[in-house]
């Protein structure tokens, strides 16, 4: 019965270690296959009442919304990285701003209350022009790390019409 007994255990204890290998190694995820790779674009975030609620576009006036869309991907995959914090990067007039996004693929409410829609693979983040903003050119830029620890930069490219300008 000893021998028996030592050889059911063994064949337990080597279940038990490999369901727990496995159960750790499900919880790491899967390793990315590429590079971390961020991009975005400028918006007009207008209320859902308005005929342009979400609007491309890259010149504001003071107390206009810039909205921002971001995407963050393994570039190995091509699929959205959701395990990214991305953080929009704003500077103008000696002030520096620094937006955290919110990650889209998930519920969220608006500050009245009303449910956001769901956006798989975007992050959004929004910039109130302040009044006291100068006309012009502002340096912008968004950066990303995900759990992986990949990081990625974005900037707006294309020259002057892509960038976001103040005009009044």
């Amino acid at each position: 019965m000893g021998i028996k007994y030592r050889a059911i255990s063994r064949i337990m204890f080597a279940l038990f270690m490999g369901s727990l290998a496995t159960a750790l190694m499900a919880g790491q995820g899967t390793q990315p296959t590429g590079k971390l790779i961020l991009f975005g674009d400028l918006n007009a975030f207008q209320s859902p009442s308005n005929p342009n609620p979400c609007t491309a576009k890259s010149r504001y006036k003071k107390g206009e919304t810039v909205g921002f869309r971001l995407f963050a991907v393994d570039g190995g995959t091509g699929e959205a990285e959701t395990s990214a914090e991305i953080t929009v990067h704003i500077s103008s007039g000696g002030r520096t701003y620094d937006l955290p996004t919110l990650f889209r693929g998930v519920p969220h409410k608006t500050p009245e209350g009303r449910d956001m829609p769901l956006r798989p693979g975007m992050w959004t983040t929004k910039w109130v022009v302040p009044d006291d903003a100068p006309t012009g050119t502002v340096d912008l830029s968004a950066s990303a790390r995900d759990k992986f620890g990949r990081t990625a930069e974005w900037k707006p490219q294309g020259g002057v019409p892509s960038f976001l300008t103040i005009v009044q």
